[in-house]
């Protein structure tokens, strides 16, 4: 007997659960498998407990790696017999290094030969470490590294073996949807299919799909991929030759995702792409770097407030005196406070030192600096930036980082978003002090829509290292003078 049933449960705007359930009783280890089929518009989200393991297969194959490896240098260590704690301390030196050269990062192909040669630069990395603590003892050094190279292949090749059969078993899939592969979509869904132990599972396309694919669960368009993504249904996507418009509406869609997804990109003329990350039987993907992990994050807030604090005393005795000079030229109100629009859109009073004089009570708000308000003292400590000191005390409260977008007023903000709309997306991060958009030269009377080009393009490519040099180019701009 066939039912349709149809499921309600409030997700983000309008959207809604419907499914339809092929005969009962057949529900059961996943609602997909099962004949629900999802379709432009509606979602099914899945019970938790009739999930697969889904994002958490990364954890779980990285745990296994990285316990194979340090069952592999153990082993070395208990041959060579290293004091104690020499041998914790080499152990870890040599995990940092696999860790730093990628090896456990989740991958598409899995082959122990792949990471020989990381293997080995960690096992001299390991026998440096060694040979600098036993001195006189350099032969065991030389065996312990040798020893530790060949034991950790040895183990990882028996650690991917079993990775590879749980995938295959389907424990450790990820349920994937395809996006503007409309030339090669048959083909890369036979390609997937017949090597399961990618650990990827088709479950749809995404737009117009062959007639030929018919038979996938999902029936969904770009516009629903947060939903997708956010409701659990799929945690991987992989876009192919998409159209520039098609291009787009991925690229917002992926943007509005508040869940983690792992994201493939098919390269252009892939059969002659040497920046292939990884593969599938031939077929290169290029790895899209999504959330960043919650350590390098809580390390970028612990920067920013030490260092704002740090600068906040080295330069309080200038801010006294730009104090000062405002005073004496503009009267009474030195400090200025503005309301602008921080992360995820909430507002709070940016700090400034006031530059220039009040508008009218009956004045509309200004969009950039009007010289005709702005005095020598104004003009002085515009270019040369002075007047954003007081916002350290803003990046030690919270309200912005050191580094990020260029905070604007809620006025400003809802224009632009309305004219441009990429320039929403700007908020998905904490504003900024200083940011790559301002470091380009784009302050003051700009463009807007290049302002917010630059704004993604550093919230998409973010590492600490680029926070550093925005702020090496932001010194060299305000030695400049280049402010304003």
């Amino acid at each position: 007997m066939s039912t349709h049933v149809e499921l309600r449960a409030p997700m983000r705007g309008e959207a809604a659960i419907a499914v339809a359930v092929a005969p009962l009783g057949t529900i059961a280890n996943d609602p997909l498998d099962a004949g629900i089929t999802i379709r432009a518009g509606a979602l099914a989200v899945p019970s938790p407990s009739a999930r697969p393991l889904g994002l958490q297969s990364s954890t779980i194959e990285t745990l296994v790696r990285l316990g194979a490896d340090a069952a592999a240098l153990f082993v070395a260590g208990a041959v060579i017999r290293p004091a104690a704690s020499l041998a914790v301390v080499w152990a870890l030196i040599i995990l940092a290094s696999f860790a730093a050269a990628g090896l456990y990062g989740r991958r598409l192909r899995l082959s122990a030969l792949d990471d020989v040669p990381a293997i080995l630069l960690g096992s001299v990395i390991g026998l440096v470490a060694m040979s600098l603590a036993h001195g006189p003892h350099f032969p065991r050094a030389v065996l312990g590294a040798a020893l530790a190279g060949s034991l950790v292949a040895l183990a990882r090749g028996g650690a991917y073996l079993a990775i590879r059969r749980w995938r295959c078993s389907g424990l450790l899939r990820r349920d994937t949807v395809l996006v503007g592969t409309r030339s090669r979509t048959a083909e890369l869904v036979s390609r997937i299919d017949a090597h399961p132990e990618s650990g990827l599972r088709v479950r749809g396309v995404l737009g117009t799909r062959p007639s030929g694919l018919a038979h996938l669960p999902i029936c969904a368009e770009v516009a629903d991929l947060p939903d997708l993504i956010g409701s659990g249904v799929v945690d991987t996507v992989i876009v192919g030759d998409a159209s520039s418009k098609e291009e787009r509406r991925v690229i917002e869609a992926l943007r509005t995702c508040l869940a983690p997804a792992e994201i493939f990109v098919l390269p252009r003329l892939s059969e002659l792409s040497t920046a292939s990350h990884d593969e599938i039987w031939g077929v290169p993907f290029l790895r899209l770097k999504q959330r960043r992990p919650r350590a390098q994050m809580a390390v970028k807030r612990f920067a920013d407030v030490v260092v704002a604090a740090g600068a906040l005393v080295a330069v309080s005795w200038l801010i006294g005196l730009a104090a000062l000079a405002v005073r004496l030229e503009m009267g009474p109100g030195v400090i200025y406070r503005q309301e602008r629009v921080g992360l995820n859109g909430r507002r709070f009073q940016l700090l400034k030192l006031r530059s220039m004089r009040p508008l009218p009570a009956d004045s509309s708000s200004e969009w950039a600096a009007n010289a005709d308000r702005t005095g020598r003292v104004g003009a002085f400590i515009r270019r040369y930036s002075i007047d954003e000191l007081p916002q350290l005390l803003n990046v030690i409260r919270g309200d912005m980082s050191l580094v990020g977008p260029r905070p604007e007023r809620p006025e400003f903000v809802d224009q632009f978003g309305n004219e441009f709309p990429s320039y929403v997306f700007r908020h998905r991060v904490m504003v900024g002090l200083t940011g790559l958009a301002a470091v380009e030269g784009l302050r003051g009377d700009t463009s807007i829509a290049d302002r917010a080009y630059f704004d993604n393009w550093y919230i998409e490519h973010w590492s600490l290292w680029l926070d550093v040099k925005i702020m090496m180019r932001t010194a060299s701009a305000l030695l400049k003078g280049t402010g304003g």
